[in-house]
């Protein structure tokens, strides 16, 4: 009896505990991150305590420029593209502070990065003198296509904020699934092929994704 009477007490100052800390606010915003995962979010906020965002990434950038290596001109074109739809859960833990614990995951839509080096001018080896032509081209191409992704980081600044706008930063990161490698060239550089399983091997731990965000927050309600 004295058992089931501690119980209810302890239940009792639980429940009246997590009432005090969670209070209902049912509020709605939107999101824009700009960094190193840019996109925008849909949040719902059911308790002060606790946020639910819905969120799309889209990151893009093309590459074009000629770089000096191992004093050979190189001119390097590629592209990195990647996208992804994900649902995540903010938890505030001191009620007079926007500190917040991330956690959620995100699925990889779209995720590649793919290089084409060639050289630019003649290369001479020992007596011989060959043209960019011959000397071929090689292409380097990281996928992470299909994949799901779960993160996890900290904060500052609410996701939904007390007034109409307010700004944040996130710091985190993902963890991706595997990526797939491919390397080929052309010409005198066809054999970089047989480079491909150690490359594979070398890469297989790129898994991590940093999440360093500036955020501006909109209530919607």
């Amino acid at each position: 009896m004295k058992k089931k009477l501690l119980f209810l007490l302890l239940g009792f100052g639980l429940s009246q505990y997590v009432s005090a800390q969670f209070v209902k606010t049912n509020r709605f915003g939107a999101n824009i991150n700009l960094g190193t995962t840019p996109g925008l979010s849909f949040v719902y906020e059911p308790y002060n305590k606790l946020a639910i965002k819905a969120s799309y990434v889209y990151l893009k950038y093309n590459l074009n420029q000629e770089q000096k290596i191992s004093n050979e001109n190189i001119l390097l074109a590629g592209n990195m593209d990647m996208s992804a739809i994900g649902l995540s859960v903010e938890y505030y833990p001191f009620v007079k502070s926007t500190f917040k614990i991330i956690a959620g995951g995100s699925l990889i839509q779209k995720g590649f990065v793919s290089v084409n080096a060639s050289p630019t001018a003649n290369y001479t080896f020992g007596e011989t003198v060959f043209t960019p032509d011959e000397v071929g081209s090689f292409l380097f191409d990281l996928r992470y296509d299909n994949g799901f992704a779960p993160f996890a980081g900290i904060g500052f600044g609410r996701a939904v904020p007390k007034k109409r706008v307010g700004f944040g930063f996130e710091l985190g990161t993902y963890y991706l699934p595997k990526p797939k490698v491919t390397l080929s060239g052309t010409e005198r550089l066809s054999s970089m092929s047989e480079q491909e399983p150690k490359i594979q091997s070398n890469m297989d731990d790129w898994r991590y994704w940093p999440m360093v965000n500036l955020r501006l927050a909109v209530r919607l309600n």
